[in-house]
């Protein structure tokens, strides 16, 4: 185990897009190593962490004695290996095996994340203080989670379980992210540290405003089961809300979100809507939007007159404001959020509309602008929309190290 006195170490499974490396490396902490089989993903890394040595490779390939021992280990499984995903409880397609039993090219989807067992090796071989994670909250639901748990026990760690939503989040010194992802978050804390400083404090909460009390820091209330906080945020069909934190009150509370207004680059200009889309790589001829887009334009400008506004392409989801935060960014890259600007005429044919870039995006993950992307365009969408929001690495690394001794 490294020593102490030259503060916190961690170890990192998953590079990407470097969300959880920038979260922790901010709450203090060192990282020694981290692994990717992606070339882009480890280039990224090693743009942004100089020195840091970045291993290229599937980490089911890593033998465990060759990874530094860290305080911490870092690691957030495959959530297409372990977590129903639209309905799905296994990878989206079969992985093509060369002679040799390896993926051959074009099959790395379900590598873009480690497996749940790695850090079960790793946590054998080095015995971290502590193993923390994310994952879709449907991860928690999945027929192997339970049995995962155990498997940690008998290791002798004691799990604590969060959901979080990284635009409520209430993080000491950075804003909440113009983005609503809820996610499933943990940490596994070793026995021996648990029994002498106690587990993490991995109650979420927001601030809100009251209606009877004011503005309040709000609390998670959940409908059932709150002995296993495992779900979504959401006052109807969700499994919690947030309600006042006076007892005597304890009304239901709306969190304070930030806009996505604030990360948009208003000097990036788009197209006029009705030129249409270019169809396919060689970028030649046009498409004509789907008359479901444009019913979704045209609300929006009835419902918005002049201002700039969202569209989502996504099942259930129409317009929105700038001042709301937008829907998840997927773990494709999210190319399912555009920019509208309507002109002065109000005509749908002449409003100029874009996708969001992979800067205003990456923002909505909570990277800062001097932050860098390797790769090819796809490759860089990929990245931002697999990584870990870096409000919420940021506010596990302080909650986690807050119980690890110094």
């Amino acid at each position: 185990m490294a020593a102490l006195l030259g503060g916190h170490t961690s170890v990192h499974f998953f590079t990407g897009g470097n969300g959880d490396m920038l979260g922790f490396a901010d709450a203090g902490f060192l990282p020694l190593y981290a692994a990717n089989h992606d070339s882009a993903s480890v280039a990224t890394a090693r743009e942004n962490f100089p020195g840091l040595y970045v291993r290229e490779d599937d980490v089911q390939n890593i033998h465990m004695g060759a990874v530094p021992s860290a305080h911490v280990l870092v690691a957030s499984p495959i959530c297409t290996e372990a977590s129903p995903n639209s309905g799905k409880t296994a990878p989206r397609e079969l992985v093509e095996l060369d002679g040799n039993g390896r993926p051959v090219p074009g099959t790395a989807w379900p590598l873009t994340r480690i497996t749940m067992w790695e850090p079960v090796r790793y946590a054998e071989v080095h015995r971290p203080l502590a193993y923390v994670g994310e994952n879709v909250p449907a991860f928690g639901n999945s027929p192997l989670f339970k049995a995962w748990l155990h498997v940690w026990d008998a290791l002798g760690y004691t799990p604590v379980l969060a959901s979080v939503n990284a635009a409520h989040l209430k993080v000491e010194g950075m804003r909440p992210l113009p983005q609503s992802r809820d996610r499933l978050v943990w940490c596994f804390l070793r026995n021996d540290i648990a029994a002498a400083n106690g587990l993490p404090d991995l109650r979420p909460t927001c601030d809100a405003m009251c209606p009877t009390c004011g503005p309040v820091e709000g609390v998670q209330h959940w409908k059932k089961n709150p002995e296993l906080p495992v779900g979504e945020y959401g006052p109807d069909h969700r499994q919690y809300y947030y309600v006042c934190p006076d007892r005597r009150c304890g009304a239901r509370v709306e969190p304070l979100t930030r806009g996505i207004g604030d990360v948009i680059d208003f000097s990036v200009q788009g197209d006029r809507f009705g030129d249409g889309y270019f169809k396919g790589k060689q970028r030649r001829t046009r498409t004509p939007y789907e008359q479901a887009t444009r019913d979704k334009v045209a609300a929006g400008i009835q419902e918005f007159g002049g201002k700039p506004f969202i569209v989502t392409l996504r099942r259930n989801c129409s317009h929105s404001s700038l001042d709301e935060p937008i829907g998840t960014i997927s773990a494709q890259g999210g190319g399912h959020h555009y920019l509208a600007r309507p002109t002065a005429d109000l005509a749908i044919d002449n409003c100029e509309y874009r996708p969001l870039t992979i800067r205003e995006k990456a923002r909505c993950q909570g990277f800062p602008d001097h932050h860098t992307f390797a790769g090819s365009e796809s490759e860089q969408r990929l990245q931002v929309g697999n990584a870990v929001p870096v409000n919420v690495a940021y506010w596990l690394a302080l909650r986690v190290k807050a119980v690890l001794p110094h």
